[in-house]
């Protein structure tokens, strides 16, 4: 094991251990972006460029914009965290969760036993080569985080709706209003 192996997993460990215990959602974000940056990296040392491309491209700028627009609107929903505004749903996500354990499940399943590197041809990690590794036997893991992702995006915009915000109102702000279009009249 070389200086920059232990380098870049201590960068990978303590990236990762900061994103999910920083108590700064975006500073948390920002140790997101490091972990993927440094998993980039570690790609291109394994010669896998397309990999450490994509995972620059598409993980660090786009995935992680869409996390930080997330986080950015539920900002404002801020002090609502641990108020169940709709208790109807906690079964709902819990079959949801479930059944989405099984799918997951099901589709690593189908999936043998890891090649050994030695034995695999990446042909230095360009897309043709490992178009048939990922889509092959990982075709539905791929499908199934990527419906995750959606429906977290989802489940966010959809926790701070604008009918929803009027109803966290502060008393002083609806008392100003009517008095305002007292005055008004």
């Amino acid at each position: 094991m070389s200086a920059f192996d232990l380098l870049m997993g201590v960068l990978l460990i303590a990236s990762a251990l900061a994103a999910v215990t920083l108590k700064n959602a975006v500073h948390a974000g920002l140790a997101l972006v490091a972990n993927f940056l440094s998993l980039a990296v570690v790609y291109f040392a394994l010669e896998a460029q397309f990999l450490g491309w994509i995972q620059i491209i598409v993980y660090a700028g786009a995935v992680m914009v869409l996390f930080l627009f997330v986080i950015m609107l539920l900002f404002d929903a801020k002090a609502d965290v641990g108020l169940d505004r709709l208790p109807w749903m906690r079964p709902l996500a819990a079959a949801l969760a479930a059944a989405f354990f099984l799918a997951l499940a099901y589709a690593f399943s189908g999936v043998g036993p890891v090649n050994p590197l030695a034995d695999v041809k990446l042909g230095g990690g360009l897309p043709k080569a490992l178009g048939g590794l990922l889509y092959g036997n990982w075709l539905y893991t791929v499908l199934l985080v990527a419906a995750l992702l959606f429906a977290a995006t989802v489940a966010a915009v959809s926790l701070v709706q604008p009918q929803i915000r009027k109803a966290r109102v502060k008393p002083q702000v609806l008392e100003r209003d009517r008095e305002l279009e007292e005055v008004g009249k």
